[in-house]
């Protein structure tokens, strides 16, 4: 498995109907789970998607995305809280629309949660222009 994310097919369509199209689902969501095959462009889910408090998803935290204009980067953050995923070993990250559409995926190195760790996923998204 390489470590590290991918931003995937349909997340780039999201963007570009976001940007020209009346209106689509925006991102607000995110997945965990135990997966551990490279992400591709390709991906349409998580591997091996994990229940968060009895959901598949949960959207972000409070306050996020972020978009920062000046340098042209958006920031999102994904909360776990101390009961939740419990007993996992969590490898994977990815961001969805609640129509289900996965937008990015990330592999991470192997983090056991337990009822003593709160985990916070950020991902930043870099939009520099040539």
């Amino acid at each position: 498995m390489a470590y590290g994310g991918t931003f995937c097919n349909n997340g780039l369509n999201l963007v570009l109907q976001r940007a020209y199209a009346d209106s689509v689902t925006e991102i607000s969501l995110f997945k965990v789970g135990t997966g551990t095959t490279t992400p591709t462009a390709t991906d349409t889910d998580l591997e091996s998607a994990v229940m968060i408090g009895g959901s598949e998803t949960k959207a972000f935290q409070s306050g996020y995305p972020k978009f920062d204009s000046t340098n042209k980067r958006t920031t999102i953050r994904g909360f776990l809280s101390a009961n939740e995923c419990n007993g996992d070993l969590l490898t994977e990250f990815g961001t969805f629309n609640s129509g289900g559409t996965m937008a990015t995926r990330h592999t991470h190195i192997a983090k056991s949660k337990s009822d003593t760790d709160e985990f916070y996923y950020v991902e930043t998204i870099d939009n520099e222009g040539a």
